[in-house]
């Protein structure tokens, strides 16, 4: 058994820990049964604390024995795919059709992509492998700020580009959107 002493924050003090792994079984998402080793350093008292150098190396090997048992691309795949495809993180999240903010968090194993996220990574992908580019489905305006704007004047509108047409109407109070042509992009 390895032993190593840790300075600890939370209790304010310097003490030897000595090194555990365990197998657990938790529940992320839809799994409730996936089985992770997962490392730990133990105290004296025989408490265990995550490590005191990463404390989120738990939760990256929860991820990706998820991403394993689901099938999902890995998120250094999912970067080096959008590095093949020459587009900032930006440009591709936008492409996809994800928050920028979320695609950050998927490439940096911090979450966890959806099963749409996932799909829209397997399309590009197939794109780049077919074609060496991506096929983009975008419209010149952002739709989310088409839908503002037509919630914010609050009457019966039509919004229309090239791609995409959107329509606005009440119904009891109730204001809601009919999608009449589907433009691409999930998330």
């Amino acid at each position: 058994m390895k032993k190593k002493s840790f300075y600890n924050e939370e209790l304010e003090k310097t003490s030897e820990y000595t090194e555990i792994w365990k197998y657990e079984t938790v529940k992320v998402k839809d799994l409730s049964d996936l089985v992770v080793r997962n490392h730990y350093w133990k105290d004296e008292t025989g408490e265990l604390w995550l490590d005191f150098n990463d404390p989120n190396e738990n939760f990256r090997n929860i991820f990706d024995t998820y991403r394993k048992r689901k099938g999902f691309m890995e998120p250094n795949k999912i970067k080096e795919l959008r590095n093949k495809l020459d587009l900032s993180l930006r440009d591709f999240a936008r492409n996809l059709g994800i928050s920028y903010a979320k695609l950050s968090q998927i490439e940096n194993n911090k979450r966890i992509q959806t099963l749409s996220q996932e799909i829209s990574f397997r399309k590009a992908q197939q794109d780049y492998e077919c074609q060496g580019y991506l096929t983009t489905y975008l419209s010149n305006d952002d739709t989310g700020d088409m839908l503002t704007r037509a919630l914010e004047k609050k009457e019966t509108i039509n919004l229309k580009n090239n791609r995409s047409f959107y329509s606005q109407k009440a119904v009891q109070r109730v204001i809601s959107f009919d999608m009449n042509e589907i433009v691409g992009g999930t998330a």
